[in-house]
């Protein structure tokens, strides 16, 4: 049974295909070039519709959408585009007969690390760190023009942590 875990923004959607907890895919689909949230989810569809595990999905985890500001860094115009752009992506995917569930990010952190952070430490270095320790994840980690790690590769271990996460009975 396949699990596909999705961390869906405006600009960028990691995804991660799961199996048993080994990776069988991951990456992420880079939407900022789109300008319509039709046109972004469009891509995104497209994109998992040609990956030759979408087949066998059984469920889709995605990231639930930001519900509050990040200490000031998070305008209410974002917050309303990211939950339009998840609900138009969530709605297709139903449509197509997936399961989808929209799951906390703190909530997945604490499932699949056993706590949802560390004090002092930004979320998106304590996932990398966590990652990182459970999994070799060079072959899907993509490099800048310059030969830098992508920040964007931090999408894809949210992904990651979506399709890991597991629901208790």
């Amino acid at each position: 049974m396949v699990t596909l875990g999705l961390d869906a923004s405006t600009t960028c959607v990691g995804y991660a295909f799961t199996k048993d907890k080994k990776i069988l895919d991951m990456g992420f689909i880079d939407i900022k070039k789109e300008k319509t949230p039709k046109d972004k989810v469009q891509k995104v569809l497209e994109f998992l519709n040609n990956n030759p595990y979408i087949e066998e999905v059984y469920d889709i985890n995605i990231e639930d959408s930001l519900s509050g500001f990040a200490g000031g860094r998070t305008s209410q115009q974002v917050i309303i585009k990211l939950a339009k752009f998840n609900a138009i992506l969530c709605f297709m995917l139903e449509n197509f007969e997936f399961k989808v569930n929209s799951i906390n990010p703190m909530t997945a952190r604490k499932n699949v690390f056993g706590k949802a952070r560390v004090k002092g430490k930004k979320a998106k270095q304590f996932v990398q760190e966590e990652i990182e320790k459970m999994y070799n994840t060079k072959k899907w980690c993509k490099e800048t023009t310059r030969g830098n790690w992508d920040k964007r590769n931090i999408d894809m271990y949210d992904g990651l942590v979506m399709s890991l996460f597991e629901k208790k009975a």
